[in-house]
């Protein structure tokens, strides 16, 4: 015989679903809290900070950026992780959220069961860099200079992006000797670049943008599958004979696994209206990037797939986590 459940049992469950169900569709009510994976003046703190200003627009509500950075987004994804699903903490990460899984040996999280995936902001291309003053021009000219350079150092914004993988894979399909150079985020490693402490360099065009146009970098490669808008000329490595290299870096936003689907919704629909806004589409373009527009099933479907994908090239390449 089944134990007989009380009116008042029935009665409290119905309240707490009418409360959560309430609080979902007049989210938010207070802050939201954006954690940033990485430091500031990258392109993920970037987009983020133009984002959340077009959110607390929309509901009055601040959207306060928060920088975590470290470990290669490992630590404000742990962060966020471990918060309430209640849509008040939000991470923001680039392209090592898919690439993490696969190049550490251990997390302190699942990546495909510990968030619900939110809103894709943006797609960047990934660029082959050198330092002007080394008169290089093309992939064939860095060949004839690795002739005389035993060892050829390259910066990225630290171990794990989509930067160190894209070169490690250039690195073990052309044979150059190329040496990565881990730095604490995209600033610096592309202010070594300009600077000519690091000869070489993988960046996406958010960071790269700026001194691309001023010349002080000269761009050899796009590690995108069709070439960029803003810089046709620029071959991609599979026309100059490298292969598998479909590889951007892209900004997405996850909440806890468990957040209501409304305020899920409410998310991605703030966002997209947000990054369809003339102001913020048009920054986007103007640094060589594509605005995401992704619904909430098909940037879940997307995200999974990206999970898939660079655990193959990560096995390809043979990185490792240094």
């Amino acid at each position: 015989m089944k134990p007989a459940i009380s009116k008042s049992a029935i009665s409290f469950a119905i309240a707490a679903f009418a409360t959560v169900a309430h609080a979902a569709e007049t989210y938010p009510t207070k802050p939201v809290t954006l954690v940033v994976a990485y430091a500031a003046g990258g392109m993920t703190d970037i987009l983020t900070r133009k984002i959340a200003a077009d959110l607390q627009a929309q509901t009055g509500q601040p959207f306060v950026v928060d920088n975590k950075p470290g470990a290669t987004g490992q630590i404000a994804t742990e962060f966020v992780s471990r918060r309430p699903a209640d849509g008040y903490t939000i991470l923001v990460g680039a392209t090592s959220h898919v690439i993490n899984p696969a190049l550490k040996k251990s997390l302190p999280y699942d990546a495909r069961k510990a968030f619900d995936p939110v809103a894709l902001l943006a797609i960047s291309p990934n660029f082959v860099l050198v330092n002007s003053g080394l008169n290089i021009k093309t992939f064939a000219d860095l060949k004839t200079y690795a002739r005389t350079h035993s060892t050829i150092p390259y910066g990225t914004a630290g171990i794990g992006g989509a930067p160190h993988v894209i070169g490690e894979l250039l690195r073990a399909q052309s044979g150059l000797p190329f040496v990565h150079v881990a730095y604490k985020g995209a600033a610096p490693a592309m202010g070594d670049l300009v600077s000519g402490q690091v000869p070489f360099g993988v960046a996406e065009s958010v960071t790269a943008n700026a001194y691309l146009k001023s010349g002080k970098i000269v761009p050899l490669a796009v590690a995108s599958a069709r070439r960029s808008e803003m810089y046709p000329s620029v071959p991609t490595l599979n026309e100059l004979g490298y292969k598998g290299f479909d590889l951007s870096t892209w900004v997405g936003v996850y909440a806890p696994a468990g957040t209501s689907p409304q305020i899920l919704e409410t998310l991605n629909k703030g966002i997209r209206k947000a990054i369809a806004s003339k102001m913020t589409s048009d920054y986007i373009h103007s640094t060589g990037s594509e605005p995401g527009n992704m619904d909430l099933p098909t940037y879940k479907a997307f995200v999974q797939s990206e999970i898939d994908k660079w655990k193959a090239v990560i096995q390809q390449a043979g990185v490792k986590d240094e």
